[in-house]
């Protein structure tokens, strides 16, 4: 059974393809996932929304509140670039898992 999505959730889903896969650097990750999260969570979408993707979004974006791009200002609980990737790839896959169980 194939997932349809809306809009705002197509749009925050091609930008973690685009940043899992390489295409995209963290910190414009960061700002683009931000922007689309809070269009997302602004809208009437998450009342439709199924309770995976909600937490899935919701969780890529507690990863990237806690990633920081400028080295300047990096706390040692920030994640780093590599830090970012990897733990979006794993919550990816684990609701890639939940929605095709």
């Amino acid at each position: 059974m194939a997932m349809s999505f809306n809009q705002n959730e197509s749009a925050i889903l091609d930008l973690i393809d685009a940043f899992t896969c390489g295409n995209i650097a963290a910190s414009d990750f960061e700002q683009e996932y931000s922007a689309a999260w809070r269009t997302y969570r602004d809208s009437t979408d998450t009342k439709k929304a199924d309770i995976a993707t909600q937490k899935f979004f919701d969780s890529v974006f507690s990863l990237v509140d806690s990633y920081c791009s400028d080295p300047e200002l990096i706390d040692e609980d920030d994640l780093n670039e590599d830090e970012l990737l990897s733990e979006v790839s794993r919550l990816k896959a684990t609701w890639e898992n939940a929605i095709l169980a």
